[in-house]
């Protein structure tokens, strides 16, 4: 076992040695700073496609980079977005759609690229396709002629060994490694291959090589199509391409090495096995017929699906945009069923998958949200070598909230037995002498487990040695177990574990109470936990002061702590942290928020790019970090206080009395789902209710504190709370408001 993993380690090295090794970067290399992967919810990550804010974008993870590059006829030089002065914005499909676009010039011509990717059932085989468009517009006052060259390298976002490239007869489609890599709809005027990732040098200077065929054993061909392009005043030319991903390839799962203390490598290399997912080659009259029109049209179905359940129309449109394309990336990390931490980059870390688990909740995806918890129920302790005590507790909370979302006795009554076995181990390592034992993939503990299927459960590891934040999420868990019991019928489950949650508190509080900001525990004590009363006491005392959080270090934790704040009745702590995140540069228009600090490598090393390699690397965007900075934004619109559905808890105050008003449709809650209309009309604004959300205890619309505005519901007067609030019945559908003062002073 000894020398597997020096084998396994020496390995590794290697790889690292190797991707770390300096190169100097070409101008028409991919920048490598920013990038997000698009696809397919729960598909392998070898199938998903690893887009940058330039265009260049490589279907499939270790296959090649597509480029697409302009001849400025009248410049006589070559434009790329990658280049130095060459200003390149970029953004994302309608409705925050993960369909990336990047947009450039070149002389006088626009050049706008976009890319899609699906999945189709083509007879009984699942594969997945690749789209991209080419938009030319010419802004100049005169016709222009220029050349649009779409190349392919070795190099690219996510690229690989190209050991053969060559052309069609007709030159509409560019072959790598045997197979279609890019299918046009036009025929190119000219094509040409290259040794030695060279094709860069020869349109540099407006030519193509005259070689079409070839082969190389050093993976380094590459080549080149290109587009002569005429264009009068104004007018626009479009050209598509068709991808393949990995046609006749095995889509290679993870291996994570099982030994890393901390953050796992993938030791599986694109490619490198006989097992995956096969991606069978339907042949190139399939790719011919499936034109990037219809690839888009499916993406933009599938997105809207997907991401677009639930929507927010707010008066600052990166609230709504960013809502649905955050929970679009949580949606690409779950992986066979596995929520991983990042594409590529990490396995299954249960503390951040539980975060991703409630935002499929939060945004209608409980499809995925299923997945999630099975796989967390199939692998209890996940992510570490050694197990750590936050995750049955997490599990457990996570479940409570899926049935509150749900209200699925299907569901509940397949999952109420794990449930039960969960409860116990918390009961068993919370109550009990150690040592305690548990496994990675068993529910069973103690004395149950095999002599050779034990670890050694620490009750205070999680993430280091944190007892503030495992014992809060053991609390949190038996509560959430005590209300699943009650729900199928357990009373006398339900009274146990609700005594044993009671009992834990007491320490909890006796232990923490006093500090309750300080340490990981601040992460977690309000938000996700409620381990305290949201309306007074020492869990609003100390998390009222937390106010707007700025972006450092690890993501998640600012984001968490101004989740605390926000729940302890503090606006400004979830508005002031969303501008300065929003404001981010990795959220600018792709909202692809990345960790904050050093990542994993994942399978990086195993891939030829400018992405960050060798011993860490930069998960953008990063699972729990997207995660979090969705919830704090959904929580900021309306959060679930007990029985009570709180609305507009975190908005900014001038959007009460200013702007074209706000519209919720479809937001999923413990009561059901919840639309709303806010029209605004000079001193006056009307909130209509909609949907089937009944909080049993009613409506609190959260108005800035100190307003003096005079408020109706449904014709009745309705008096303020001391700080604010307007409490309405559950079947409340019209509140009028009336003010002579200015929201946005309070």
């Amino acid at each position: 076992m000894k020398k597997q993993l020096l084998i396994i380690w020496l390995v590794a090295i290697v790889a690292a040695a190797i991707a770390a090794e300096p190169r100097p970067r070409s101008p028409l290399d991919p920048r490598g700073r920013i990038h997000m992967p698009i696809g397919v919810a729960n598909t392998v990550d070898t199938l998903k496609t690893f887009v940058e804010a330039e265009g260049s974008f490589s279907p499939g993870f270790g296959t090649f980079g597509v480029y697409f590059w302009v001849w400025d006829e009248a410049s006589k030089r070559l434009v790329a977005p990658t280049m130095d002065g060459v200003d390149c914005e970029h953004g994302l499909g309608a409705g925050g759609a993960l369909m990336p676009w990047s947009r450039w010039r070149a002389g006088g011509i626009e050049i706008k690229t976009e890319v899609c990717e699906v999945q189709r059932m083509v007879h009984t085989n699942s594969i997945c396709v690749v789209a991209a468009r080419v938009h030319l517009t010419n802004q100049g006052e005169s016709a222009v002629n220029a050349v649009l060259y779409v190349a392919v390298r070795p190099l690219g976002p996510a690229g690989g060994a190209i050991r053969s490239i060559g052309f069609s007869e007709v030159n509409d489609t560019l072959a790598v490694n045997g197979f279609p890599a890019l299918v046009a709809t036009e025929r190119a005027q000219a094509v040409g291959g290259a040794m030695n990732d060279g094709i860069g040098d020869w349109v540099m200077k407006g030519q193509l090589p005259p070689e079409k065929y070839m082969n190389s054993t050093n993976g380094l061909c590459s080549g080149a199509m290109r587009y002569d392009i005429q264009l009068g005043r104004g007018q626009r030319k479009t050209l598509g391409f068709t991808c393949p991903v990995l046609p006749n390839r095995r889509a290679v799962g993870h291996r994570w090495d099982d030994v890393s203390a901390g953050l796992q490598i993938d030791l599986n290399a694109p490619a490198s096995t006989n097992t995956g997912v096969l991606q069978k080659y339907p042949g190139l009259k399939f790719y011919r017929q499936f034109k990037p029109e219809l690839v888009f049209a499916e993406a933009e179905e599938y997105w809207k699906d997907r991401t677009g359940r639930a929507t927010l129309k707010l008066p600052d449109p990166r609230w709504g945009e960013g809502f649905a394309s955050l929970a679009g990336h949580a949606a690409l990390c779950l992986n066979e069923g596995a929520p991983d931490s990042a594409v590529v980059h990490y396995n299954v870390l249960n503390r951040d998958g539980v975060v991703l688990a409630n935002l499929y909740q939060k945004s209608g995806q409980f499809d995925l949200a299923e997945l999630a918890i099975q796989y967390f129920l199939d692998h209890p302790f996940s992510g570490r070598v050694v197990p750590e005590a936050d995750n049955p507790g997490q599990i457990l909370w996570v479940m409570g909230e899926h049935w509150k979302f749900t209200r699925d006795r299907t569901w509940l009554a397949s999952v109420m037995p794990s449930v039960r076995k969960l409860a116990a181990m918390v009961r068993y390592y919370r109550t009990t002498p150690g040592p305690h034992w548990v496994w990675d993939t068993s529910l069973e503990f103690g004395d149950a487990l095999p002599a050779a299927q034990r670890k050694e459960l620490k009750t205070d590891a999680g993430n280091g040695s944190n007892p503030s934040w495992t014992e809060a999420f053991d609390i949190a868990g038996l509560r959430a177990a005590a209300l699943l019991a009650e729900a199928s019928d357990g009373a006398e489950d339900a009274r146990a574990w609700e005594l044993l949650a009671k009992s834990l508190f007491e320490g909890y509080d006796r232990r923490f109470g006093g500090q309750l900001a300080d340490d990981q525990g601040a992460s977690c004590v309000l938000w996700p936990c409620r381990l305290y009363p949201l309306e007074t006491g020492v869990g609003v005392q100390q998390f009222g002061r937390v106010g707007a959080q700025e972006p450092s270090g690890p993501n998640r934790f600012p984001l968490a702590r101004a989740h605390q704040g926000l729940l302890a009745g503090n606006r400004e702590a979830a508005f002031g942290t969303l501008s300065r995140y929003l404001d981010h540069a990795s959220m600018k228009s792709w909202y692809a928020l990345d960790e904050g600090v050093d990542s994993g490598v994942g399978g990086w090393n195993h891939v030829r790019t400018t992405w960050r390699q060798g011993g860490a690397s930069d998960a953008m965007p990063h699972g729990r970090a997207v995660a979090e900075l969705a919830l704090l934004l959904r929580d900021a619109v309306l959060f679930e206080d007990g029985e009570r559905l709180v609305l507009f808890p975190g908005l900014p105050p001038d959007w009460y009395s200013r702007g074209q008003g706000m519209k919720l449709a479809n937001m999923p809650t413990h009561f059901g789902l919840c639309s709303l209309d806010y029209s605004i009309s000079g001193a006056s604004a009307t909130l209509t209710l909609r949907g089937a959300a009944r909080p049993t205890r009613g409506f609190v619309l959260r108005l800035p504190r100190t307003w003096a505005v005079e408020a109706t519901c449904d014709g009745a007067s309705v008096a303020r709370q001391d700080n604010g609030d307007l409490l309405l019945p559950m079947d409340a559908t019209r509140v009028g408001l009336k003010w002579g003062g200015d929201s946005s002073k309070n």
